[in-house]
């Protein structure tokens, strides 16, 4: 089925229903955020009466039936319970995931169209489509696509691939972002550049990563000043002292890497970095890495509506806002890493794990990301955290080094099969996924995951 023929279809249905009411439903992470603005922002534009809500998975059945339905970023594995759910409602869904067989006339989804949602394209890539369907001048919304896109992991190795490559070229040729070769490392207009080189964890740089004074250190032997009239940030950089900077991490990296890894770490140091030219200069909405952290900070912090409203360009009162819940989410990551120091990393043959008990559920797993880059951690055994969800479940998230992919181990495929054996149920991206476990199996659980690393590793 051609994929623009799939866009079309969807965009002509809604405009037939242009005069109803449409209610939008997303899910509530930065690609399920950046989707439900990016479709919201199409319909304010033609007129079109709704209002939107952002849920978790499995929160489908507190969302209350409208006429018209547009779901985002999620449905298509959802079409029995949206079937039973919403029988009176006229259904669109626009989503990336996979599913087994397509229920509703109008399912705007690429495996439709043989093209890969797990690498290609992105949930708010899919809604960046519907709404260039629906009018052609859309194509300024580009960004939004390429934060979901971002935040949904598909620049995996250095840059975004597949449909994601038609979103880029739209949003240059609009003038609304470039795409540059760079040095990937966060917080490009923000963080002082000894700070990003701090940071930096994925894989870690031997005697540097976690270490502020070391970082200095490094830079200073280097020849690169950390400040001028004020702290340089990794933007502020000249291509030459770019250049310097990052072969010099790769070098540091690859003295310690198993042989294995060597090949793939420059990928994971050089790569493409988008930037939106209408930001601010040193706003954390410049660059697409960081708008996606704090469109994720306001999902995880139960206020989608606060990322949704700053996505669609309705700053002032939001933009504070947003920006006070990325301080709030930074001040909790903080004091979870702290609860996890204290407690200790556990560790069984092929994986590590702690017990995130106080931790929420929607920062366990950022958590452990945070910690799999400590010197506590080894980098490149799976890390695993858990925390209780209610009285009866537990939530799973995993963590570990995208340079796994390289040795093929999938870990989402793992939670998901594992946690089916425990009545659980799970899934993910190969480096970071989550599962639902009943407590009383989590020890059980956490051994069939690690004798299953084990197998991939033989």
């Amino acid at each position: 089925m051609d994929f623009y023929e799939l866009a079309r279809r969807c965009a002509t249905h809604v405009r037939e229903h242009k005069d109803e009411e449409f209610r939008i439903v997303s899910h509530m992470d930065a690609d399920g955020i950046s989707s439900c603005a990016l479709v919201s922002t199409a319909l304010d534009r033609m007129g079109i009466e709704h209002d939107y809500t952002c849920i978790k998975l499995n929160e489908m059945n507190q969302v209350e039936p409208a006429d018209n339905m547009v779901f985002c970023d999620l449905g298509s594995g959802q079409q029995d319970q949206i079937a039973k759910l919403f029988p009176d409602s006229s259904v669109t869904i626009i989503d990336h995931h996979q599913f087994e067989e397509s229920l509703f006339e109008h399912h705007f989804n690429p495996f439709l169209a043989g093209v890969d949602g797990g690498s290609e394209i992105s949930g708010s890539g899919m809604a960046y489509f519907f709404a260039r369907a629906l009018d052609e001048s859309n194509t300024d919304l580009a960004p939004l696509a390429i934060v979901g896109a971002v935040g949904d992991m598909q620049a995996l190795w250095g840059r975004l691939k597949g449909m994601n490559r038609e979103i880029v070229a739209d949003g240059i040729c609009r003038g609304v972002l470039s795409a540059d070769p760079d040095l990937l490392l966060y917080g490009r207009f923000t963080r002082p550049i000894y700070k990003s080189v701090q940071y930096f964890s994925d894989p870690p740089i031997p005697g540097i990563s976690g270490s502020e004074s070391n970082a200095i250190a490094l830079l200073s032997s280097i020849g690169i000043s950390v400040r001028e009239d004020q702290w340089r940030t990794p933007s502020d950089l000249t291509l030459d002292e770019k250049q310097r900077l990052g072969t010099e991490i790769i070098r540091r990296i690859v003295s310690e890497l198993p042989p294995e890894f060597a090949r793939l770490a420059p990928n994971l140091v050089f790569g493409e970095t988008y930037t939106f030219i209408n930001e601010e200069r040193y706003s954390p909405l410049r660059d697409a890495s960081e708008f996606s952290t704090c469109l994720n900070a306001a999902g995880r912090h139960d206020c989608p509506d606060i990322g949704i409203e700053v996505a669609k360009g309705n700053r002032s009162i939001y933009y504070e806002k947003l920006m006070s819940l990325v301080r709030r989410h930074r001040q909790q990551l903080a004091k979870g890493i702290g609860l996890i120091e204290s407690r200790g990393i556990s560790r069984l043959s092929h994986l590590q794990y702690f017990d995130g008990t106080g931790i929420s559920d929607t920062l366990v797993g950022t958590v452990a990301g945070l910690v799999l880059g400590s010197k506590e951690c080894d980098p490149f055994t799976p890390l695993i955290g858990y925390t209780p969800t209610n009285d009866h479940m537990l939530k799973v998230s995993l963590r570990c080094s995208k340079l796994l992919v390289g040795r093929e181990l999938n870990m989402g495929r793992i939670l998901r099969d594992v946690s089916q054996r425990y009545d659980g149920a799970g899934g993910g991206h190969a480096f970071a996924c989550g599962a639902f476990i009943p407590h009383e199996h989590i020890t059980p659980f956490l051994e069939d995951v690690s004798h299953a690393v084990g197998a991939t590793a033989e």
